[in-house]
């Protein structure tokens, strides 16, 4: 079954139904590559119902915030703390940005600094589990952590110091990384598993990826590899040369972020390897994995983030803590964006923006809009 992230009342599905064109192979294996494909239906389906908060305090005005950023060269790191900055401008909040460098020197140093701003509350996208110092540090003056995609999970995270962390649940992410693998290889799937393991969420989402294609009795996992994600640029292109060179074609190749695909892409491509051969699966949701999956371009899915609409919540939850109220627990689903629907959901604009309205939603809530 789907166990995280479908969380509609309109999901209904019968799993374990057999599928006539698979009639003739494995029951077992016919029954996972049917639940797959419907639940790639649910995944890549609209997100236009609001399932987040009903009520939250008033903020006060003149708040200040930092955001941490993981790597401002990173597309979605740097997109959440321009979303951060527009939804604190609507409430009267200052928000100052310190870039990470994506290094947890960085990310320690960041910290710091943002702890002598003496600022209300912090926001950061670097992993909470290397900035445990700081963090404590934090608490005891009184500031208020929120993560996005700082711990394995979403959620309050009192062990690393987390008010909550905002973000899809990873598990669901990878499962539908893999249920869509599974689905369009009919159960066959050769699969190279990709990770950056010095992040929590990496490792949950990726590791969910492996587990669900080990449950296809047809797949076969060739390597599951984790590499840092500062080093993407260096080592991707070799790695990505060396699996074809390896393994041959056809072949699947997963990531827990599209940025390491921007290095994949062009040694494909330079390679000559016809990108039908070769398919990648990335997850975030950036303009260039967009761009990918529009043209073809080796990249086939994106499981995206709702990048802004995370920025916007961030806001809500820091205003939360500030209150001494608890944290609101908002988990999005997962999108799942494929060729069929790739302009949909905000992706004609190369981004997901869910159509349930949630700036409106947030605003209303802040006493902003009626």
């Amino acid at each position: 079954m789907i166990e995280h992230g479908i969380r509609s009342g309109a999901f209904a599905v019968g799993f374990g139904v057999v599928a006539a064109a698979l009639a003739l192979t494995s029951p077992v294996l016919a029954d996972v590559v049917e639940e797959a494909r419907e639940a790639i239906d649910v995944y890549a389906g609209p997100q236009n119902e609001w399932l987040g908060p009903t009520s939250a305090p008033t903020p006060e005005p003149g708040k200040s915030i930092v955001y941490l950023s993981n790597d401002e060269n990173n597309n979605a790191s740097r997109a959440w703390g321009v979303a951060i900055a527009d939804a604190a401008a609507q409430i009267g909040w200052d928000v100052t940005v310190i870039d990470g460098q994506a290094t947890p020197t960085g990310w320690i140093n960041g910290m710091n600094q943002a702890i002598a701003l003496q600022v209300d509350g912090i926001i950061t996208s670097v992993d909470a589990a290397s900035v445990q110092e700081p963090i404590e540090n934090a608490q005891a003056a009184g500031i208020p952590v929120v993560g996005i995609h700082s711990a394995a999970l979403p959620g309050p995270d009192e062990s690393l110091g987390l008010f909550t962390n905002i973000q899809q649940d990873p598990r669901d992410i990878g499962r539908a990384q893999a249920d869509w693998v599974i689905a369009d290889s009919g159960g066959t799937a050769r699969v190279v598993v990709t990770s950056h393991n010095e992040f929590a969420i990496a490792e949950a989402k990726s590791r969910a990826t492996e587990g669900r294609l080990q449950e296809c009795e047809g797949c076969e996992v060739l390597d599951y590899v984790s590499t840092p994600i500062a080093e993407v640029a260096q080592r991707q292109p070799q790695l990505v040369a060396s699996w074809v060179q390896r393994y041959g074609t056809p072949l699947y190749i997963t990531a827990v972020a599209d940025y390491t695909l921007d290095f994949q892409v062009p040694a494909l491509r330079n390679a000559g390897v016809d990108p039908a051969t070769v398919k990648l699966v990335g997850a975030d949701g950036q303009e260039s994995a967009y761009s990918r999956v529009r043209s073809g371009d080796f990249q086939v899915v994106t499981v995206s983030e709702p990048v802004e609409m995370q920025g916007y919540q961030a806001i809500d939850e820091v205003n939360r803590a500030i209150q001494g109220m608890p944290p609101s627990d908002f988990v999005q689903a997962p999108y799942l964006v494929t060729i069929d629907n790739v302009d949909a959901e905000g992706g004609g604009n190369n981004e997901f923006v869910p159509s349930n309205n949630y700036k409106a939603e947030y605003l209303k809530l802040w006493g902003v809009a009626e």
